[in-house]
């Protein structure tokens, strides 16, 4: 049987709340109830009792939450006995990230931990979001920083930094954008996420098919070089853009911002080595005290 369903079982037994146990466990609550699903399905029983407004424990519900929860806190402290025995803080730790905000956010951080542990090793991947995610489920990265929250039974998602994007132009572009699909834009990808988001948040009739996507390359240098060669326009996080703006290279050419979130990700494991434990909670302590 799954050790996550049964910690997710005792969470909900005392919260009552899908909500509440998902935010505990920062996952969303459709993998809540498909944890409690599969445990009833294993158990053969119903153990919630649920309607649009309340969650109650049935009967057999009662019985085996007295059962169950003194067993799940043994079993913790034997795994966390066995575990300060057996696990050093040796070896290395791999991580994930996309390529801008790694150069940009991260790397500082990762230094400062080599730093502080120097007996610990660290693989550092730039890469897309997908193959950051594909990566984590394998096992082929410890860690992972994407744009979206992962929604997936086996994997925990955790906002950690805030993006803000801005539409810029070269500075002297003097031109107000007006109509968006007479616009040339320089994207990072054919489906740049972040115009994407900016056309369907600020300019909600305009067509995704007729935007002119008049230059494209996978680099925010490259398309900051592209901006100010040409009068186009392009959607970037402030933090690939800040230097030029002081420059007077760039400029913001509309009030509006994009601001999105970063979430560190990582599989569903209790038994997580403890070089791991340390890595994460480097990273999201340093992550409390990053804006970008």
């Amino acid at each position: 049987m799954n050790l996550n369903y049964l910690e997710c079982f005792a969470s909900l037994s005392d919260t009552l709340s899908f909500t509440e146990t998902a935010r505990d466990f920062s996952v969303s609550q459709p993998s809540i109830s498909r944890q409690i699903r599969l445990l009833e399905e294993q158990l053969g029983t119903k153990l919630f009792i649920r309607d649009k407004h309340k969650v109650h424990l049935t009967e057999e519900g009662v019985a085996f939450k007295q059962k169950v929860t003194p067993l799940i806190k043994e079993l913790k402290l034997v795994m966390n006995a066995t575990q300060d025995k057996t696990d050093g803080i040796a070896g290395r730790v791999s991580f994930g990230c996309l390529g801008e905000i790694g150069q940009y956010a991260m790397m500082d951080m990762i230094l400062q931990f080599t730093e502080q542990y120097p007996e610990l090793g660290t693989q550092v991947v730039f890469t897309s979001p997908e193959k950051i995610i594909d990566k984590v489920k394998n096992g082929q990265l410890d860690f992972g920083l994407v744009n979206e929250m992962v929604d997936q039974e086996n994997i925990r998602s955790f906002e950690v930094l805030k993006e803000r994007s801005v539409l810029v132009t070269r500075y002297k572009n003097k031109k107000s954008l007006e109509d968006i699909n007479n616009t040339k834009f320089v994207c990072y990808t054919d489906d740049d996420s972040l115009l994407v988001s900016y056309i369907h948040k600020f300019h909600k009739k305009a067509s995704m098919s007729k935007i002119r996507r008049h230059i494209v390359v996978n680099s925010h240098r490259s398309m900051i070089d592209a901006l100010m060669a040409t009068e186009t326009y392009a959607v970037l996080p402030y933090f690939s853009v800040e230097r030029a703006i002081k420059a007077k290279e760039l400029r913001i050419a509309s009030e509006n911002e994009l601001n999105s979130s970063i979430y560190l990700i990582h599989v569903d494991n209790n038994l997580m080595p403890r070089k791991n434990m340390i890595f994460k909670k480097h990273l999201m302590d340093q992550c409390k005290k990053k804006t970008i």
